[in-house]
């Protein structure tokens, strides 16, 4: 059987998760979560995560929130993030970016493409650190 990609996503919008779910599943291990708190304790039960995608508002812990706390942990600060998000205008793409996100995806987006964003973002992942797939 064929090692599957362990993808998290962290969105509080029902409907979003279950499309990523649903457009994901065949090719990665999807887990989801409603909001940064939720993300950061799974994280740190130990659980294989290759890619992160979050959404920026959410309750508890926010998608700024969360990229800050997991570019400071030692553990996590190589993790590749793709941030969803409504917002669409360049101050805070550019924001996200510099904060540490690999990439950014305005909503409404098309799932096929965040499928193949996910997957740019791992061969680069992998490029830079030979050896670190699951």
């Amino acid at each position: 059987m064929k090692s599957l990609y362990h993808v998290l996503i962290a969105e509080d919008d029902p409907f979003i998760r279950k499309v990523l779910r649903q457009t994901l599943k065949d090719d990665f291990d999807v887990v989801t979560k409603e909001n940064g708190i939720e993300a950061v304790s799974w994280l740190e039960e130990g659980n294989p995560v290759d890619i992160i995608l979050s959404d920026i508002q959410m309750p508890h812990l926010d998608g700024k929130g969360l990229i800050r706390t997991l570019r400071a942990s030692p553990l996590f600060h190589k993790m590749p993030i793709i941030i969803l998000s409504t917002y669409s205008d360049s101050a805070t793409r550019i924001d996200f970016l510099k904060l540490g996100a690999d990439d950014y995806v305005v909503k409404p987006f098309n799932p096929i493409e965040v499928k193949a964003k996910i997957m740019a973002v791992l061969r680069r992942a992998e490029a830079n650190n030979p050896g670190s797939a699951s």
